[in-house]
């Protein structure tokens, strides 16, 4: 039976339960033939009052706040477990966000070479070469490029406006008294930035100005709403102009015969700057957006400015935000593979996890040969389900192949050094990354499937107690096992008689669901919204049970590891108001029924706990529904 959960002190209520319960407990069948979700759940009941203010609490709730415990366990880590190769370069990272007097020994070294770039503009045709060395280097000015995901989950290249360091174009030009302050400000921390890179005090303030006019133009043209249009190469280099599409994106190590790009006016307005603009007004610019961008990396000289303006200012903090949390900030939104990956290796045990791999594999045999075995499913429709099952990618935890994490390296007393090197890193394996995207963070519990993708996901987070744990119990099964079949079910649509025969199958749960009380008054379960889910849990007991059975015929006591598996799921907590209230638009039953429903379908549930007579958790043989058995 899976480890459980369980709090330090046990309230005196769930003593008591054990202690009328005695050791024997799971072997008293009446308690299980009445309510088999009431006795496998009875100490987390009692241990687990709902929360104040809360309408609901559940186990997943509790997995949801393990997983946002061990994630800042990890973001706050300086220190990695040996071997843990993520973790420690995570740690180092957080280690250099640390280190202030690192930081200010450190000077403006990290960025000379960004400078250097800029110093080789002599021309006109200069810029756009230099502006593609930038991004190449790790410094993304003027556009902004991205490697995302389509609706099938294929990478492509976007491109829009950069190039402005105020937040919204709305503040360039504006004359409310209100925004008008924060363009002055801007300049003022923009001339204090060129002071500190090499521009003479008396020039400063002037340059300043000029980088300004620069970005109020591409502001202007910067329309809030206009959405990207993929075209063919060719068009969208006509539209890029001089910027140099081409190359721009080999410099990020792309290749594409499609891009996605913004309206055409932000590159209307970009060409003549590019055309037109003085090399050394170029020069000014481009190193007053490295210092910017830089600057919370930087010793205090460019660092207060940076708080004083983005965080003081606009974000209207009392105070700038501390190095150490803005890095942990940026990861998370910038960076969640590396986060995960890290994640994944401190909370996810490789033997976990390829138990994890192997129940899955078993149950999808288990679902190819039930599909096989199904009478009432015609051989067009068996040959579809087994290919979309076949086809189907099953990723259990994060898979980004620990090689891509190999030439990503951070030094402890260089923090403006590793933010480089973690953009370079960024753009080298964007591809790769935009491939292994999921909808979800590792630290977040999640099982899902996504169609269009027809990929099957569950994240680290959920590989844990209640759902699997390491000691390979058939109780596995009934967690990670049932859910995964659950999935692999909702995957399989039906078409024309197939999809008749299969919701004449499943119609008998509308009856059986709509009988049932959603909170032991009068209001009764919402049993048409919930229909689908109610056969995906039953479909998935039943693939599940199959998977465990072809491993060989289970004992007594693992019987009931995989029935107490799947009620281990579900514990939760509801005000009766407020659960009664939701019936009228649910799609998930009540948590009693998600256990309790399916359960009684289920002959093999009634021998395992000698269920005899007319009992609740055994429903009459001819009334018992059947989807894959």
């Amino acid at each position: 039976m899976p480890i459980r959960m369980r709090p330090l002190f046990p309230s005196l209520l769930a003593l008591a339960l054990v202690a009328l319960a005695g050791p024997a407990a799971a072997q008293r069948a009446p308690l299980a033939c009445a309510d088999f979700y009431g006795h496998a759940n009875a100490a987390w009941l009692a241990q687990n009052p709902l929360p104040a203010g809360a309408t609901s609490f559940s186990r997943w709730d509790q997995l949801n706040a393990l997983g946002v415990q061990q994630r800042d366990q990890v973001l706050a880590a300086t220190t990695a477990p040996a071997g843990a190769t993520v973790s420690v370069r995570l740690a180092d990272l957080f280690a250099s966000a640390g280190d202030e007097a690192a930081i200010e020994a450190q000077g403006i070294r990290p960025i000379q070479p960004l400078l250097a770039i800029v110093d080789k503009i002599r021309r006109t045709r200069d810029v756009a070469p230099a502006i593609a060395a930038l991004h190449a280097a790790g410094m993304p000015v003027i556009v902004d490029l991205q490697v995302l995901r389509d609706a099938s989950g294929n990478p492509y290249a976007q491109v829009g406006p950069g190039g402005m360091g105020l937040p919204d174009p709305g503040f360039y030009g504006n004359s409310d008294p209100l925004v008008q302050p924060v363009e002055t400000r801007y300049q003022a921390a923009v001339a204090e930035w060129l002071k500190l890179t090499g521009s003479s005090p008396a020039k400063a303030a002037a340059e300043a100005a000029a980088v300004l006019q620069m970005e109020r133009q591409l502001a202007k043209a910067t329309l809030p709403g206009v959405s990207f249009t993929v075209m063919p190469i060719g068009e969208a280099e006509k539209l890029a102009g001089r910027l140099g599409l081409k190359d721009l994106l080999a410099a990020h190590g792309l290749k594409a015969t499609q891009v996605a790009m913004t309206g055409p006016e932000f590159f209307a307005a970009l060409n003549p700057l590019l055309e037109k603009t003085k090399p050394e007004q170029w020069k000014v610019y481009l190193r007053a957006h490295i210092a910017r961008d830089m600057a919370p990396t930087l010793g205090k000289a460019f660092n207060e400015p940076w708080g004083q303006l983005y965080d003081v200012t606009l974000r209207g903090q009392d105070a700038p935000t501390p190095r150490a949390l803005r890095a942990r900030w940026v990861l998370e939104a910038r960076v969640p593979e590396l986060i995960d990956a890290a994640y994944t290796q401190r909370f996810l045990p490789v033997p976990r996890q390829e138990r994890a791999k192997a129940i899955a594999a078993a149950v999808r045999a288990s679902a190819l040969a039930r599909v096989d075995q199904a009478a009432w499913l015609s051989d067009a429709g068996k040959a579809s389900a087994r290919a979309r099952l076949e086809a189907m990618v099953v990723q259990l935890g994060t898979e980004v192949p620990d090689n891509v994490f190999d030439d990503l390296r951070f030094e402890r007393d260089n923090l403006a050094g590793n933010v480089i090197a973690l953009r370079r890193w960024l753009m080298k394996y964007a591809l790769v990354r935009a491939r292994f995207a999921w909808p979800a963070e590792q630290w977040q519990p999640l099982v899902v499937y996504l169609p269009k993708e027809n990929r099957l996901l569950v994240t680290a987070a959920t590989l844990q107690p209640p759902v699997i744990d390491d000691g390979g119990s058939a109780g596995d099964f009934g967690g990670l096992g049932a859910l995964v079949a659950q999935q692999m079910s909702l995957a399989l649509a039906f078409e024309g008689a197939d999809k008749a025969a299969w919701d004449k199958r499943i119609a008998p749960l509308v009856p059986q669901y709509a009988a049932y009380s959603a909170t032991g008054g009068a209001t009764r379960v919402n049993a048409t919204g919930s229909l689908v889910q109610n056969a995906a849990d039953l479909a998935g007991l039943e693939i599940a049970w199959a998977a465990l059975n072809a491993q060989g015929k289970p004992d007594a006591a693992s019987a009931k590891a995989f029935f107490t598996g799947w009620a281990s799921l579900w514990p939760r907590q509801d005000v009766a108001t407020a659960l009664a209230a939701a019936q009228a638009n649910a799609v998930h039953a009540p948590a009693k029924w998600r256990v309790n429903g399916p359960l009684a379908n289920l002959p093999a549930f009634g021998e395992a706990f000698g269920c005899k007579g007319r009992v609740a958790m055994q429903r009459p043989a001819k009334e018992q529904v059947a989807l894959w058995r």
